[in-house]
């Protein structure tokens, strides 16, 4: 049984492993728009040059909040950018049904509470329109809050960014839909 087994679990450690070097070894002209990923919060900007092992990005000015240095990017951290109008996250391979999402539609955002924005709350619920939608499974939003507090919350952490549809913000969204 050992015998068997072994091999399998080598080879599927392999696969995974090539998949995650080849990650990194896409190589990107200057000019090539780009998601830029800082803790599963993408932020769009444009190549500007090569560097070492990395690129050097250009972010438009309504970027933000980059909540990472934005100087130079490791190859592992910056992604190739293409719109698509809908996204489908699977799960268990198929045996679950897959979740999807389209450009259009209502999402909440649910994030922890940063007491110094909103003193009362542990957890803050955030209403947003999805308005773009990236092959690598990252969604932009547009706030629906009125809310004060919510907006704050909203601004310090996504803004104008993408972020990516395994986010733990979007954890509640991805309950409700898998039901």
């Amino acid at each position: 049984m050992y015998r068997f087994n072994f091999p399998i679990l080598l080879s599927v450690f392999c696969l995974s492993f090539s998949y995650a070097q080849a990650a990194g070894k896409i190589q990107f002209e200057p000019g090539d728009e780009v998601l830029t990923n800082c803790h599963q919060i993408y932020t769009k900007g444009t190549v500007k040059s090569r560097v070492d092992n990395g690129y050097t990005i250009h972010f438009p000015k309504k970027s933000g909040p980059i909540n990472c240095p934005p100087f130079r990017w490791h190859a592992d951290y910056v992604l190739p950018f293409e719109s698509v109008a809908e996204y489908k996250i699977q799960f268990l391979g198929g045996f679950k049904n897959a979740l999807t999402f389209r450009v259009g539609e209502g999402v909440t955002l649910e994030f922890e509470a940063d007491k110094r924005i909103v003193p009362n709350k542990k957890r803050v619920t955030i209403a947003a329109e999805i308005t773009d939608i990236s092959s690598n499974g990252a969604i932009a939003v547009k706030l629906l809050s009125n809310d004060p507090g919510e907006s704050a919350m909203f601004w310090k952490w996504v803004g104008s960014n993408y972020i990516d549809l395994n986010h733990e913000a979007l954890k509640a969204e991805r309950d409700k839909r898998s039901q």
